[in-house]
C-alpha cells in the first residue's frame, strides 16, 4: 500500500513559509537543518553542489509532514519550473474552523483564491474549501469536513 509521507515546498524565504505551517496552519516542528549538502544529497536530487535549508513539519505522529525547503545554493534558477525551484508544489491539508483561517490568512497577506466553498469530495461527503497561493506561487488547498460541522 501507497501512502504519502511528506509533500516537499521549495520556498525562498524559510520564516514566513514556516510561520504559515507552524503559527497560522498548526503543523509542529520535528527538525531543522539551516544546511544540508554533500555529494549523497546532490546525486539524490540532480543537482551539483546543492546547498540548502530543511525544516520538517508534522501535524500529528504518523500522519502527514510537510519539508519546507529552501535552496542556498545554486541560487536564482532562471527556470521556474525546474526541480527545486521556488512554487514547484502544491499541498492538500484537511483543517478545523475553516472560516476563521480564511479571515486570518487574508489580514495576514496570504490572500485566498475565493471565499469559502461547498462541493463534495470524491466519495460524495460534504465539504467546504478554499485555495491560497502561498509563496512562489505555491496553491495550498484548504479542505473542512461539512459532516463536522452538523
Amino acid at each position: 500500500m501507497t501512502k504519502v509521507h511528506h509533500v516537499a515546498l521549495f520556498v525562498s524565504d524559510m520564516d514566513r513559509a514556516r510561520y504559515l505551517f507552524q503559527d497560522i496552519l498548526g503543523f509542529g516542528l520535528a527538525w531543522h537543518a539551516p544546511m544540508v549538502k554533500g555529494s549523497r544529497m546532490a546525486k539524490l536530487m540532480g543537482i551539483p553542489d546543492v546547498q540548502m535549508e530543511i525544516a520538517y513539519l508534522r501535524n500529528d505522529p504518523g500522519n502527514t509532514a510537510v519539508e519546507l525547503c529552501r535552496m542556498i545554493h545554486p541560487v536564482g534558477n532562471q527556470n521556474p519550473k525546474a526541480f527545486g525551484s521556488p512554487g514547484t508544489a502544491s499541498l492538500s491539508l484537511n483543517v478545523e474552523n475553516l472560516d476563521q483561517l480564511h479571515k486570518r490568512l487574508t489580514r495576514e497577506g496570504w490572500l485566498p483564491l475565493s471565499p469559502c466553498l461547498e462541493m463534495r469530495d470524491p466519495e460524495g461527503h460534504p465539504v467546504r474549501l478554499f485555495c491560497f497561493s502561498a509563496e512562489e506561487g505555491i496553491v495550498v488547498e484548504l479542505i473542512e469536513n461539512s459532516r463536522k460541522r452538523e
